[in-house]
């Protein structure tokens, strides 16, 4: 009878555990694929071109890895449950960031390039051959857009779709403003030449403002991420050199309450801080 019982519980057991493995690894799978394909598309858009399966791969083997490692080595409960965080928000922060980085260098290219363009069709060319010489001669972020703009015109594409392409990827306001007056000129005529330039000026003056008004809220900027930081720098190295005092913190439920209405003071405080030093030209 005893064998009779064994056994049906290492059956059981054995069951429970390979649908459960099974059933893992389906999900480990589908949340692979997802994150390849949108890493693939983001990474696309930045002009990146990398192993988005073995990225995937790594990013799930740290997922699973860096966590519990943190924990077993003593680092607690709350750092290890900060770095899952921290791991859950890393790529859609950094492509944000690789994203804005990107766009930011492209404004900066972009007063030089219409002058160029402007140039160039002064002297007799057209609008897509203009483009092409500076495609020709530069090959940063704002070469690799526009070559991907005569590249599509080249497989068939108007132009007034390849230009609304062109301000899809790029998602800034001097893009647009480039792309609807190219529109507009194509549309009911008039001297691109002059509007190009014209539209140089104009973005290269917004951006000097833009540079002295951030130049002028940088130290705003500091406090606020300061602020919002001190709290937690605080509390980490108390963790350690008065854990008595500390550890009850973490060990209550009214310890956990003060910790989420800190979290989200200082949330607040960051986003108001962010909110005023944050003035749009």
């Amino acid at each position: 009878m005893l064998y009779g019982v064994l056994v049906v519980l290492f059956i059981s057991f054995t069951l429970v555990f390979y649908f459960g493995m099974h059933t893992t690894t389906e999900a480990v799978d589908q949340y692979s694929q997802k994150f390849s394909v949108t890493a693939e598309s983001n990474m696309r858009k930045l002009f990146l071109f990398a192993d988005t399966r073995k990225l995937s791969m790594f990013y799930i083997v740290a997922f699973i890895v860096i966590p519990p490692s943190l924990y077993m080595a003593g680092f607690g409960l709350v750092i290890a449950t900060a770095s899952l965080l921290a791991l859950f928000v890393a790529p859609r922060w950094l492509f944000a960031r690789l994203a804005m980085r990107r766009r930011v260098k492209i404004n900066e290219s972009l007063p030089d390039a219409l002058t160029q363009v402007s140039g160039a069709m002064r002297a007799g060319s057209t609008f897509t051959m203009a483009m092409q010489s500076y495609v020709d001669e530069q090959s940063g972020p704002l070469g690799q857009e526009l070559s991907l703009l005569l590249r599509e015109q080249r497989v068939g594409a108007r132009l007034e779709d390849a230009l609304d392409s062109l301000a899809e990827r790029v998602q800034s306001e001097e893009m647009d403003l480039v792309v609807s007056a190219a529109l507009i000129a194509n549309d009911i005529g008039g001297n691109l030449a002059e509007i190009l330039q014209s539209l140089a000026e104009t973005i290269r003056r917004k951006l000097e403002m833009e540079g002295k008004v951030a130049s002028l809220t940088a130290q705003g900027r500091l406090q606020g991420f300061v602020v919002s930081a001190l709290p937690f720098a605080i509390l980490v190295p108390l963790t350690y050199f008065e854990p008595e005092a500390t550890l009850p913190i973490f060990n209550s439920l009214l310890g956990w309450i003060f910790l989420a209405i800190i979290v989200v003071m200082v949330c607040v405080g960051g986003f108001i801080i962010r909110k005023i030093v944050n003035v749009d030209i």
